[in-house]
């Protein structure tokens, strides 16, 4: 045993050794060092016109570009499925060869190093990725007709051959001709518009400095813009559709003033000449910042009652961020993705802290720690690793970089990142370079840092005692810390400054700042006067991200849920309560709701009170609340609806928020059917985003016999419609069980659809039908019809069925 005892002491100073060492050796990922490439890129003019209903892209695209080397007599582009007409240099034609991935080009004479060089490529394609044709064949011509791209990844080589990666920045210029009476956006300046004879015009626009080409775009349709002016001068178009023009000013609060934050907060002025924002139909995710030119999903464009349930604010400011962080400066591969979307995570978390106060903060803290930590329970991979993960560069990383702001302080933050920025304006970044800032501009080497939060894994995980003692000096209130976190070559102890602090029962507070780095800590706090202990915080107002178990009798836990100063203290207290029996916490959850004002806060203490008969008041109080959170919650935690309350909650079927409408016509319609007529008529005319309310009240009346429900149920799963509002269609019909010709067809349709959740929910829709006999035959039966239209029907349909 002795023998064993000291072996395994032995590994474990192995491992604690060797952490730094074996952590490097993990994280270097030789498939995702960047692309070797013997050019240097500098300017990429594009020209190119569109066939729409064919899907098809007609370009012309001019590379200049900076041997790197003595000699280049080849190159690769990246082109995937892209028809090269012709190669010409100089007015001279240039071999080249073309493969599944793109084209070689043969240079001759070779290209030399410190002589600028360029050629120009003819081609058509018609791609599947990177461009997106919208609506154009709608056989009822209802659907938005659009033409936008998404470039990240790498999917704009998939419409234009180029060197498409993130380790070299250029110079664009884009040409697009199309029919004239269309609004067209690009990256950069607009500094033409041409009426040609045929009745089409070209749009020129110009980007002034370097940027990466996955952040090129083109958005085409039929838009009005309004255009304001930041602070400082710069221009900000702001589009949206014509026909809605009262969903332009809840959709674009803040536009202005979020750039005006990020100038202060960086101290770089916005790094471009213009911005814009533009919606567009079925877009692949929430938003993507092209550089001066952001798109995002329509489904965000709001109007005022909209804007109760869901807002672009944040959004706004993400993508906004992203003009600094992945646009300015970007990574020099997937590996240092965090660079990016950690800091475009965490400013708008800073913005909107100003906007919606501390409560709201601290609550984004704590999602951003439950995910995070959430992560950790399936793989220990860093924040810097292509394969961490979104959990990682969004929530995590803009958790850590709040922790870089409480170790290091605000002030000198500030000077980090403006010489971080600065020092690599419109070039590449790695996680060293931000490092290499901190010696720069502090002096500092914190690699402790780096090391426990950004290259190893993992989270601490914080045991935490505490007892009063006596001392020879007077009473004194000892804790203990434990880190109990199993130590690994990815996970070790963490080195954290803690505030702890002591709140006894007169309102007073000892506080104390201790280093937390081995094993085990114990720190004392002297309590000079003999007072009291009340309860006992570690690390107040959540700084520090960590898992911790810090047991509580009764009268502590009452104590933080009273006297806590920070909500997420007293939110913490509150939680700790859920074990506990309604007999000893009812009355005490109840005088908190009176108090407490932040929606989550007042969530959980209307869950925790879901049971109890007498907080029904309470229940009814909160279905006035002005928050909707807290009005919606009163509904779902309502264990049973009385006759005598059921006018209070049939309120909501009438409320100003569309989740509550929606909640409410669900809930209440399954517990009182006898009045769902009554219902249904209270509600005929909400519709609500995605179509929601509409598609519920469509499948109560189908349920109750009405064959024009199913007609238009089945409709919208057609492709004149958005994508949200088919999903939401075809999960209304299966819930009905309900399938025919043109269902199966509209299915179908959605399946070919390059919006990857809007075929795979048709997708799964299907696979559901095909295991009930009834409808198996005419499904298989509508798949090989539709199989039988085209080569990319049988791979796609192939792939998802």
């Amino acid at each position: 045993m002795k023998k064993l005892f000291f072996a395994a002491l032995l590994f474990t100073g192995m491992v604690n050794a060797q952490t730094v060492s074996d952590v490097r050796t993990l994280i270097y990922q030789p498939d995702q060092e960047p692309r070797e490439h013997p050019v240097n890129m500098l300017h990429l003019k594009l020209d190119v016109a569109f066939t729409p209903t064919e899907g098809k892209v007609i370009g012309s695209v001019t590379h200049t570009f900076a041997p790197l080397r003595d000699r280049v007599d080849s190159l690769f582009l990246d082109a995937p499925e892209i028809q090269i007409q012709s190669i010409t240099r100089n007015g001279k034609a240039q071999n080249f060869k073309t493969d599944s991935k793109g084209v070689y080009v043969f240079l001759s004479p070779p290209a030399v190093q410190g002589v600028k060089d360029s050629f120009k490529i003819d081609y058509t394609c018609t791609p599947r990725k990177g461009i997106y044709f919208i609506g154009w064949n709608d056989p009822t011509n209802r659907s938005r007709k659009q033409i936008w791209t998404q470039g990240q990844g790498v999917d704009n080589r998939y419409w234009i051959p180029m060197y498409d990666e993130m380790n070299d920045k250029v110079i664009t210029e884009t040409r697009i001709t199309f029919e004239s009476g269309w609004q067209v956006l690009s990256n950069g300046n607009l500094i033409g518009e041409q009426k040609n004879k045929n009745g089409t015009t070209t749009w020129h626009y110009r980007m002034d400095y370097p940027h990466a080409t996955y952040l090129m775009m083109i958005g085409i349709g039929k838009y009005d813009i309004e255009m304001r002016k930041t602070k400082s001068g710069t221009p900000v178009a702001l589009w949206y559709y014509p026909e809605f023009p009262e969903k332009r000013v809840p959709t674009y609060l803040y536009s202005t003033e979020c750039i005006d934050f990020m100038e202060a907060r960086t101290g770089i002025a916005y790094p471009w000449k213009t911005y814009a924002n533009i919606p567009v139909q079925d877009f692949l995710y929430g938003a993507m910042e092209n550089t001066t030119a952001t798109i995002f999903g329509d489904f965000i464009l709001v109007d005022d009652r909209e804007f109760i349930d869901r807002n672009y604010i944040g959004t706004n400011v993400h993508e906004l961020t992203h003009q600094w962080f992945g646009d300015y400066i970007t990574a020099r591969s997937s590996k240092d993705t965090w660079l990016q979307e950690s800091y475009a995570t965490f400013y708008p978390k800073q913005f909107l802290r100003g906007v919606y106060g501390e409560d709201y903060y601290q609550w984004q803290l704590r999602g951003e720690h439950t995910s995070a930590l959430r992560a950790s329970e399936k793989d220990l991979l860093p924040i810097v690793h292509s394969k961490a993960g979104s959990s990682r560069w969004y929530p995590k990383g803009s958790a850590v970089i709040d922790m870089m702001h409480y170790v290091f302080g605000e002030d000198a933050m500030k000077r980090v990142i403006h010489h971080y920025l600065k020092n690599h304006a419109y070039a590449n970044v790695e996680t060293n370079d931000l490092y290499q800032s901190f010696q720069d501009t502090l002096g500092l080497s914190p690699m402790w840092f780096f090391e426990q939060w950004l290259y190893r894994g993992g989270e601490p995980h914080y045991q935490v005692e505490w007892e009063s003692l006596q001392t020879s000096t007077g009473k004194a209130t000892e804790i203990r810390i434990s880190q109990i976190q199993n130590i690994s070559m990815l996970e070790g102890l963490f080195k954290m400054p803690v505030v702890l602090e002591v709140h006894y029962t007169d309102g007073s507070k000892s506080t104390q700042t201790e280093w937390i780095q081995e094993a085990q800590h114990i720190v004392r706090i002297n309590n000079s006067g003999n007072k009291q202990v009340a309860f006992v915080l570690f690390d107040p107002g959540n700084k520090i991200l960590k898992k911790m178990r810090f047991v509580k009798p009764w009268d502590e836990l009452k104590a933080q849920a009273e006297r806590a100063p920070e909500m997420i203290d007293r939110y913490d207290a509150i939680v700790a309560m859920r074990t506990l029996p309604l007999s000893q916490k009812s009355s005490f959850l109840q005088s908190r709701y009176q108090v407490e004002t932040f929606h989550a806060l007042k969530t959980e203490l209307l869950t925790q009170l879901k049971e109890d008969v007498t907080a029904q008041s309470l229940r009814l109080q909160a279905l006035q609340d002005p928050k909707a959170e807290v009005r919606l919650a009163a509904l779902q935690q309502t264990a049973s609806i009385g006759d005598n309350d059921l006018a209070a909650y049939e309120a909501l079927l009438k409320d100003s928020s569309y989740n509550a409408v929606h909640a409410a016509l669900s809930r209440l319609s399954a517990d009182f059917p006898a009045n769902i007529a009554r219902y249904l008529t209270l509600t005929q005319k909400e519709t609500g985003p995605g179509m929601k309310v509409r598609i519920l009240w469509l499948e109560l009346s189908a349920e109750k016999g009405d064959v024009d429900a199913l007609k238009e149920l089945t409709d919208y799963c057609s492709g004149s419609f958005e994508f949200i509002t088919r999903q939401n269609a075809m999960s209304a019909l299966k819930r009905l069980n309900y399938m025919d010709v043109p269902l199966a067809s509209n299915l179908l349709d959605a399946v070919m659809h390059p919006n990857y959740k809007l075929a795979g929910t048709a997708a799964a829709t299907l696979k559901s039908y095909m295991e009930l006999n009834q409808w198996k035959n005419l499904i298989q039966s509508a798949i090989e019809k539709e199989k039988r239209k085209s080569t990319l029907h049988r791979e796609v349909l192939g792939k998802y069925l």
